[in-house]
C-alpha cells in the first residue's frame, strides 16, 4: 500500500476530514488511552475515508493491503462491523445473501458464501432461533443450510401480507396449495431441478433469477418465473 500516493490522490477536503477524524478519536478519552484494537479500527476508518480500502472490504483485500493474516483480517472485519451495524442492517445483509445461494445435492442443500464474520454469526443465530442447524465445518465463510432451513429463513424475512401475495402467485402458477413454507419448498425444488437440467451443475445466477423476486415480494416477476418452473 503506497501511503504517499493514497494521500496525494485524496482531495484537500478528504485529507483534512481524515486527519480530523483520526485526531479526534485518538485523543478521546485521552492521548494514548485507547487499546491497540481500537486504534486499529480508527486507522481502518481513515483508510476508508481516503478510499484506500472499500467501505465493506473482503478478507483478501485486508490481507493483501494490510499484510495481515486471514485470522487478523476476520477479527478486524468482525470488530468493525460490530460497532457500525444494527440488527436491521445485519438482517438486510443476510437477506441479500439469501437471494444468491448455491444449490447442491439435488436441491436439498443450499450454500451461502458469507465473507463478513459478524453477518455469518447473525445468520447462524437466526437459523438456530428458527429451530434449524447450519453447517460451517468446511469453511468459515461458507454456510450450508437444508431445504427446510432456507425456506424458514425466506419466510422470516417476509411480512404476512407479502407471504400471502407470494403464496397466491406461486399457487396460481402451479405450486401445490399448502402452507407458505410448503409452497416455497416446492418452488425451490423446481428451481434446483431446472438448474440441473439446464446446466448439469448449480449456478448462483440461475438460482438468483428465481429466488430474488420471492424475497423482494415482486409478485409479477414471481408469477412469470414460477409459471416457467411449474410448466416443466
Amino acid at each position: 500500500m503506497d501511503i504517499n500516493q493514497i494521500v496525494n490522490n485524496a482531495s484537500e477536503k478528504e485529507a483534512k476530514a481524515a486527519l480530523s477524524y483520526f485526531l479526534q478519536h485518538y485523543l478521546t478519552p485521552a492521548f494514548g488511552a485507547l487499546p491497540k484494537n481500537e486504534v486499529e479500527l480508527i486507522v481502518l476508518n481513515v483508510l476508508e475515508q481516503l478510499k484506500a480500502i472499500d467501505k465493506e472490504p473482503e478478507q483478501y483485500e485486508l490481507v493483501s493491503k494490510l499484510k495481515v493474516t486471514r485470522a487478523k483480517a476476520r477479527r478486524l472485519m468482525y470488530d468493525r462491523e460490530l460497532r457500525s451495524s444494527s440488527d436491521q442492517q445485519l438482517d438486510d445483509k443476510v437477506k441479500a445473501l439469501l437471494k444468491r445461494p448455491l444449490i447442491q445435492k439435488n436441491g436439498d442443500l443450499y450454500v451461502l458464501e458469507v465473507e463478513n464474520p459478524l453477518v455469518s454469526d447473525h445468520l447462524r443465530a437466526k437459523v438456530q432461533k428458527l429451530g434449524y442447524v447450519s453447517d460451517g465445518s468446511f469453511s468459515p465463510s461458507l454456510i450450508k443450510l437444508g431445504l427446510d432451513a432456507i425456506a424458514a429463513l425466506i419466510e422470516s424475512y417476509l411480512s404476512d401480507e407479502e407471504q400471502d401475495k407470494v403464496k397466491k402467485a406461486l399457487i396460481a402458477a402451479g405450486a401445490p396449495d399448502t402452507s407458505f413454507k410448503g409452497v416455497i419448498k416446492a418452488t425451490l425444488k423446481k428451481v434446483s431441478a431446472k438448474i440441473a437440467s439446464d446446466t448439469g451443475e448449480a449456478l448462483m445466477d440461475s438460482a438468483s433469477e428465481y429466488i430474488a423476486p420471492i424475497l423482494e415480494g415482486g409478485v409479477k416477476v414471481v408469477t412469470k418465473q414460477a409459471r416457467e418452473l411449474f410448466a416443466t
